[in-house]
């Protein structure tokens, strides 16, 4: 499946938060964190972000299909905020392909982290199979602790 990753433009703000809303609800539900959950973002914050951070539209066959927020530590650190695909896109191989694009993109970044919950076992396999590793563990609420995952770069 070809995909482009293209800078994210003011005006698909809107069609970006619904799938961004879509793809992170059942965590939502599931976890009940209604304060960091990017499902619970209001669209002011989403511009925000897509103002103040590394924001990507991914599209598949010319249709929006997802996005990529990356928010930079150091020139050298990025950590990936979120990543989010339309439901008719998951599950087709194109999570992986799309982070290796990302770091072939970016040279020069020698850290990538991020952070997924704990028992989200598919997630984490996922992000382990790209050679993500574990470095801690955050508690967010009863329901919710976060793995946070690190990628060394050469």
């Amino acid at each position: 499946m070809k995909f482009k990753i293209l800078p994210s433009k003011n005006t698909e703000a809107y069609e970006l938060l619904k799938i961004q809303r879509e793809a992170f609800y059942s965590d939502l539900m599931k976890y009940k964190d209604y304060d960091t959950n990017p499902a619970t973002e209001s669209l002011e914050y989403f511009l925000f972000r897509m103002q103040n951070s590394l924001h990507y539209s991914i599209f598949v066959e010319d249709k929006l299909a997802g996005g990529i927020c990356i928010v930079i530590q150091t020139y050298t650190h990025y950590y990936l905020f979120s990543i989010f695909l339309s439901s008719q896109f998951q599950n087709k191989g194109l999570g992986s392909k799309i982070i290796k694009e990302l770091e072939r993109r970016f040279p020069h970044v020698r850290k990538w982290s991020l952070h997924t919950p704990k028992d989200d076992h598919r997630n984490r396999h996922f992000y382990e199979k790209l050679g993500f590793k574990k470095t801690g563990q955050e508690p967010i609420n009863q329901y919710l602790t976060l793995i946070n995952y690190e990628k060394n770069m050469r």
